[in-house]
């Protein structure tokens, strides 16, 4: 493998990945899952069952994922931005695939010639 070929498909991957990423940030949906949390948490703290450590242990993990949720919600808040980013990556994306295709055509051209 080349130089050349082993940078493209470092990049593809990488974008790959980003791709991933920004399409687990469009496609989810936190305020859903904040209000599913808030039930389970106001069903715990009804009557006397929150006084007790596991179910304090419990409501102390639900608020650490709410937070999460709410980060998530705030990174949705730029999905113009997001969406833009993803033309741009798949953009480049088929570039780099284009010319790998061209390497990888190349290398086959000149094995059957020899």
């Amino acid at each position: 493998m080349t130089t050349k070929e082993k940078v493209i498909t470092e990049s593809i991957s990488r974008i790959k990945r980003e791709l991933d990423g920004i399409d687990e940030i469009l496609n989810a949906n936190p305020l859903s899952e904040i209000i599913k949390l808030r039930q389970k948490a106001a069903e715990i703290t009804e009557g006397e069952k929150w006084r007790d450590k596991s179910v304090l242990a419990e409501l102390n993990e639900m608020g650490k994922e709410e937070k999460r949720l709410f980060a998530l919600a705030k990174k949705q808040q730029n999905t113009n931005e997001l969406i833009d980013r993803k033309v741009k990556l798949e953009m480049e994306l088929s570039d780099l695939n284009s010319e790998l295709y061209f390497i990888n055509y190349r290398k086959k051209a000149n094995a059957n010639s020899v």
